[in-house]
């Protein structure tokens, strides 16, 4: 039997589609998300999870032991015994304090608490009884239920919750059920819940589908949910959503069913769905793969919000013709909000840059064309730019050209275009473009660039000096002036850079 909690894992990840941290706008999510996170020992996304989710009072204790626990695992040990000592000290009542003591004892942050010792005796026992589930089920079974009923540890009750669930006999369902009812922890209970969903037997199914109907408990009934993608059973999440009223419970629904690929029930459904609902359906239906229904909406749907959400909602599609799609798509787009969408959904999906050079020769408006090129910066196409640049007219056009070239760090080609005819090269944005870069320039090509230059030559010169934080050239440029005006310049753009320069140029 798979792990319950590394599947569980992985059912968060695909339902919240993969997103960032500063994504999540609930608490309950974050925590969950924290959770996956750790399974994968992705430690530093677990730590701001369950940042963001101690901002719920409800589960702050939780969330700061976890944080602590996934701080301890990057070396952060400092960070981790604030954050124990502040639960210990604001949250005296809590489950979660004997479980902070225990670990801030284990890695030499406190001294030991009498709770520690009960829950090493604990746990010894529980890994004793662990082995003895392997060899003589039937007896360890009701010593791990009697250990669960009287330990306070909530790391000793998720324990055995596990190893009950992953007994085959035949009370195991329950006993869950038992806990399910029974336990006031949230966690501990959505832990059941999943436990008992990977029975994969009628019975458990059944308990899980009465408590879905009976209980009112948000976090259970979206435990319950999630649970249902290990059983075979859609029928029983379609009948779930017929009757649910709640808007956050039926979107989970829908996402489930498309995981599950129930891809001809969602596009009836869609038809006649509200539009949370038919949001949540073109999101499921992404998720399950169906390229062509998605290209379907788009093409027909009238509601320019829900046009877009199924436009954003191809990044989770994996398939063939979309540049051409998203191309042909940019073409006819009904409004500039749309083509923003799109523009973003090129980088997102990796289309060809041979799709957007050819969007760029038809395009007219400079917010659109600058959109394009920030799309070609962002996927790296120094080549593609380059072609760009050489086919343009439009001046302003070539400059943002050579700024987007100066942040790709491109400075071989920027000189390259500049020696091909240093006339016609807008020097201001070709100078930003060299200060942009993080590799050092050549000195003396600056120097002479600013000697031979004009005022705003000299200006964008030492611009680009200052943004590559160089104050020894300016210096020289300083004492080789003789305009008292550009003197006074230099001084300004030395003082911005390094002050204490300025006494050196005083002195001298």
């Amino acid at each position: 039997m798979q792990n319950p909690f590394k599947i569980f894992g992985l059912l968060t990840l695909l339902v919240s589609a993969s997103p960032a941290i500063s994504d999540f706008d609930d608490p309950k999510e974050a925590y969950e998300f924290g959770h996956a996170a750790m399974m994968s020992k992705d430690w530093l996304d677990a730590v701001n999870a369950f940042k963001k989710a101690s901002e719920s009072q409800k589960l702050k204790a939780a969330a700061n032991y976890w944080q602590a626990y996934a701080h301890y695992q990057l070396n952060q040990n400092a960070q981790a015994k604030r954050l124990l000592e502040r639960l210990i000290k604001t949250q005296e009542q809590s489950q979660w304090v004997d479980d902070a003591k225990v670990l801030l004892f284990e890695h030499g942050d406190g001294s030991e608490p009498a709770a520690y010792q009960q829950a090493m005796d604990e746990e010894l026992k529980l890994f004793a009884l662990q082995q003895l589930m392997f060899n003589q089920p039937d007896k360890a079974l009701p010593k791990v239920q009697a250990l669960l009923e009287k330990t306070d540890s909530i790391r000793v009750k998720q324990n055995a919750i596990q190893m009950i669930g992953l007994s085959e006999s035949e009370k195991v369902s329950d006993l869950l059920f038992e806990v399910i009812e029974k336990e006031k922890n949230v966690e501990l209970q959505r832990s059941a819940i999943q436990m008992l969903s990977l029975r994969n037997e009628q019975y458990s199914q059944e308990k899980l589908a009465k408590l879905y109907e009976k209980t009112k408990n948000l976090d259970a009934k979206m435990a319950i949910i999630q649970g249902f993608i290990h059983q075979d059973n859609n029928n029983q999440l379609l009948k779930f959503l017929k009757n649910e009223k709640n808007p956050e419970l039926s979107r989970q629904l829908i996402q489930v069913l498309g995981i599950k690929g129930e891809v001809a029930t969602l596009k009836d459904m869609y038809k006649n769905a509200e539009n949370d609902n038919r949001r949540a359906i073109l999101e499921a239906l992404a998720i399950s793969g169906d390229a062509e229904y998605l290209y379907y909406v788009i093409d027909n749907e009238k509601d320019a919000k829900l046009r877009q959400q199924a436009i954003q909602s191809l990044v989770m599609v994996d398939d063939d013709n979309m540049g051409d799609y998203l191309a042909k798509l940019y073409e006819r787009a009904k409004s500039d909000s749309e083509k923003d969408v799109i523009a973003n959904m090129f980088v997102a999906t990796d289309v060809d840059a041979a799709i957007i050079k050819k969007l760029l020769k038809s395009e007219h408006n400079k917010q659109r064309k600058e959109r394009l090129l920030s799309t070609l910066m962002a996927m790296d196409e120094v080549t593609a730019l380059q072609e760009i640049y050489h086919q343009e007219t439009d001046t302003e056009t070539k400059a943002d050209i050579i700024r987007h070239l100066g942040a790709m760090d491109a400075t071989d080609e920027l000189m390259k275009l500049y020696n091909e005819n240093p006339d016609n090269i807008d020097q201001e944005a070709f100078f930003q473009a060299l200060g942009m870069t993080s590799q050092e320039l050549n000195e003396e090509f600056l120097l002479d660039r600013f000697r031979e230059g004009n005022e705003n030559i000299k200006q964008s010169v030492l611009n680009a000096l200052m943004m590559q934080d160089n104050t020894d050239a300016m210096l020289k440029l300083f004492k080789a002036e003789k305009d008292h005006e550009v003197k006074k310049m230099i001084i300004k753009m030395i003082g911005v850079t390094n002050p204490d320069a300025l006494i050196e140029a005083i002195e001298d």
